[in-house]
């Protein structure tokens, strides 16, 4: 029988809104025994370390990677791969952002008369 020395899960699990600070954090936790001496690595969706635009910080077990604010272009897969002499696992989430509702302005000039009917669009 074989056993994992580590497993690797990744939280939370929520759709953000673009223009909000958002994080991903990969938690790492030990098999009875086993000790990890390796590397946390998060891949973003082109399968390629996160570039410098967003921020991993890594604390023995846990590793956070932190948008700031998080935007659409950040949609994707994300992957958190941990690495020792015993092997490597990895874990993955989808992140899907969603679009803020639009805002809509209306202003009144009190010199303008403006008449609207049903169906008409400002």
């Amino acid at each position: 029988m074989t056993f994992d020395p580590f497993t690797v899960t990744i939280s939370p699990y929520e759709t953000p809104t673009a223009g909000e600070s958002f994080s991903l954090t990969c938690t790492i936790s030990l098999a009875e025994g086993a000790s990890l001496i390796g590397a946390v690595q998060w891949m973003g969706p082109d399968g390629v370390p996160v570039n410098s635009t967003l921020q991993a910080t890594t604390n023995i077990y846990i590793s956070t990677l932190e948008f700031n604010p998080v935007m659409t272009s950040h949609g994707g897969e994300y992957t958190c791969q941990v690495t020792s002499p015993a092997g490597t696992m990895m874990n993955a989430t989808v992140l899907i952002v969603q679009i803020p509702p639009p805002t809509l302005t209306v202003s009144r000039d009190p010199d303008a008369s403006v008449l609207l009917r049903h169906g008409d669009n400002l």
